[in-house]
């Protein structure tokens, strides 16, 4: 069958390929196209943009239309806010069943509430997950279903499931180790490994009957890991005729890459939090065009679709299907219940993103959320520093009260709040894994609490990982300079303590420079909410201070030009190698405040988490 590229760009959930008797004259005239709509990259976006009631009536429209339609999900569906949070997912799937997804691959954030906790929602998904790369090691059997089949008409489309090995890193590395720290699952990261299991995988679905191939791939296609990155899978294998893709967050209505053998294969990517339903429709000769929508319409009177069954969201300005929409009510007002309890307020926005540009700053700048997050866990733990990782901080907060809900919309990974003691020279190299990709975005990048440092762009970042993303080493000149802690130059070989996250200090987090290598302070650790609530009420007093005002920060991170000149950071030589290596703790979790909340939330949102087995 021909392979033919065009263009590609809307979404849309379906889950049933059957076309009902009373089907339209205009689904009829069409009945031989197959529509695949695609979501990527929700992270908990119920009710951004197009909502998911919005994506259940945009079905329906397809399915009054079309004899066939499939939805797809392309990962990092069920993490990133407060419904994730309380729930670790379950309400997300309760929600995506509702809709009606047939495929869906798991994103690297699909693994952030534990890999026992992913084998549950992958149990309760109706459709299960599906990827080819991912295995236990020492297993030839990978741990989902590699592939899926549908049999539409005379056609037959297939779905290979695809991960980014960037998910040892991108989540929590811990969880894809057993105790001694070894790492027992593999996405086929060395090597060639990655293109060699999808081309086997693309060679058997084509071996039984696959007309259409489609790479369901969680991947990116530009600021990622380019071996892994979507065109390069692309360029490095045959028989894919298109990739439907996630992870980077890009708009991408049409990218056209050839493949080993110089065959045309379109990538298509939706952006993020269904701001964008994603549609390809394959004609009856093979043809592929796609599209991305970005309003539902409101159903026409020949669609079959009940009046009372959709409704324009007012509020919101769109419209939604009224059975989903109720039910998408009902849990917000549950949690906010739990959540909506006021714990301070601001009269100035405290900012992810560059206000002058719109553009997100807390992965390669200084802000006044960053500074403020940090000075909590500081002024919790009483230690000489306090950090967070700008991949940490997902939201902004608004001018205004701030609520838990505010709170957890910030910082969705539950994490918990740990003090450490650390060696000068562990800091330095964190500073500088942190900086490696300045001035591009990085998770890493640190936002500090008594602690100032600059950052030296002219000096290339000479930082080096092994296959994992664990930090091995620096090879040249660090490009972070003038490290203080307060007033003073930082000491190489002195001691330090430390507040920060689970994810840092005991999980692998940002290159394993810390997990297992520091001393663990505490025995009864706060989660993150909890720290930064009681910090608002009892230091600030309820109100953030005008300190806090500049979107810019305090001045605690510098970015040097040629004419600036600062001390050296290293006040001594650095620590003989193997110095302070001791198991870290494991994070517990407190009994008091946001964990109280947290518990009745789940409780009250049981019936969203029904587990049912494929």
């Amino acid at each position: 069958m021909k392979r033919t590229t065009a263009l590609l760009t809307a979404i849309m959930l379906c889950a049933c390929p059957a076309v009902s008797a009373g089907m339209t004259a205009h689904a009829a005239a069409q009945e031989d196209d197959i529509v695949i709509l695609y979501t990527n990259d929700v992270h908990c976006g119920i009710t951004d943009h197009i909502g998911y009631d919005g994506l259940a009536l945009y079905k329906k429209e397809m399915e009054a239309a079309h004899a066939h339609v499939l939805l797809a999900d392309a990962g990092d569906a069920i993490q990133g806010g407060t419904i994730g949070t309380m729930t670790n997912g379950a309400a997300l799937v309760e929600l995506m069943d509702a809709v009606g997804y047939d495929v869906c691959v798991p994103g690297n954030h699909e693994f952030d509430y534990s890999i026992p906790e992913l084998m549950a929602r992958a149990d309760e998904l109706d459709c299960g997950y599906t990827c080819c790369n991912l295995f236990v090691r020492g297993k030839d059997t990978p741990v989902f279903t590699p592939y899926r089949l549908f049999d539409l008409g005379d056609t037959t489309i297939a779905f290979v499931g695809v991960t980014t090995p960037e998910t040892f890193s991108a989540s929590t590395p811990v969880y894809f180790q057993n105790d001694a720290g070894e790492y027992i699952y593999s996405f086929s990261e060395d090597g060639t490994a990655l293109y060699d299991v999808i081309q086997t995988n693309v060679d058997a679905v084509r071996e039984q009957g696959a007309d259409t191939v489609i790479l369901l791939g969680h991947l990116g296609e530009h600021d990622v890991t380019d071996a892994w990155s979507a065109p390069s899978i692309v360029a490095n294998t045959t028989g894919i005729d298109a990739v439907i893709d996630g992870h980077s967050h890009e708009v991408t209505p049409s990218m056209v890459v050839q493949d080993k053998e110089g065959q045309d294969v379109v990538i298509t990517q939706t952006g993020t939090k269904l701001a964008n339903i994603g549609k390809m429709t394959i004609a009856k000769d093979g043809a592929i065009t796609t599209e991305l929508v970005d309003t539902v319409p409101a159903p026409g009177p020949d669609s079959g679709i009940p009046d009372e069954a959709w409704h324009t969201d007012a509020a919101r300005g769109r419209n939604v299907d009224t059975a989903m929409n109720e039910r998408i009510l009902a849990l917000e007002a549950q949690m906010q219940e739990q959540l909506g309890q006021k714990v301070g307020e601001t009269a100035f926005p405290l900012c992810d993103t560059d206000p002058a540009t719109g553009m997100r700053r807390v992965r390669n700048g200084e802000t006044d959320l960053g500074d403020l997050i940090a000075d909590s866990f500081r002024a919790a733990c009483g230690t000489d520093v306090g950090f967070i990782n700008g991949g940490g901080l997902r939201a902004a907060i608004p001018a205004g009260d701030i609520t838990y809900s505010s709170l957890m919309t910030v910082m969705p990974y539950n994490n918990t709040v740990h003090a450490a003691r650390v060696t000068g020279q562990q800091l330095l190299d964190l500073l500088e894994f942190s900086s490696a990709a300045y001035p591009g975005e990085s998770g890493a990048f640190l936002h500090v609490s008594g602690m100032t440092y600059a950052i030296d762009p002219a000096i290339p970042s000479s930082v080096t990982t092994n296959e994992f993303g664990e930090f091995t080493g620096v090879t040249g000149d660090y490009r972070v300079k003038d490290v203080k802690i307060g007033d003073a130059p930082l000491d190489l070989t002195k001691t330090y303590t430390v507040a920060s996250i689970n994810y840092l200090l005991c999980d692998g987090g940002d290159g394993f420079i810390l997990s297992g290598h520091c001393e663990m302070l505490d025995s009864a650790p706060q989660i993150d909410c909890e720290v930064v609530a009681a910090y608002l009420q009892n230091t600030l007093g309820g109100i953030v201070p005008e300190s806090y005002r500049d979107p810019y920060g305090q001045g605690r991170i510098q970015i040097l030009t040629a004419a600036e000149e600062p001390a050296p950071a290293q006040t001594s030589p650095a620590p003989a190698a193997g110095a302070q290596h001791q198991e870290a703790s494991s994070p517990a979790t407190g009994d008091a405040g946001i964990t109280a909340i947290l518990l009745s939330a789940m409780a009250s949102l049981a019936s969203f988490a029904v587990s049912r087995k494929r």
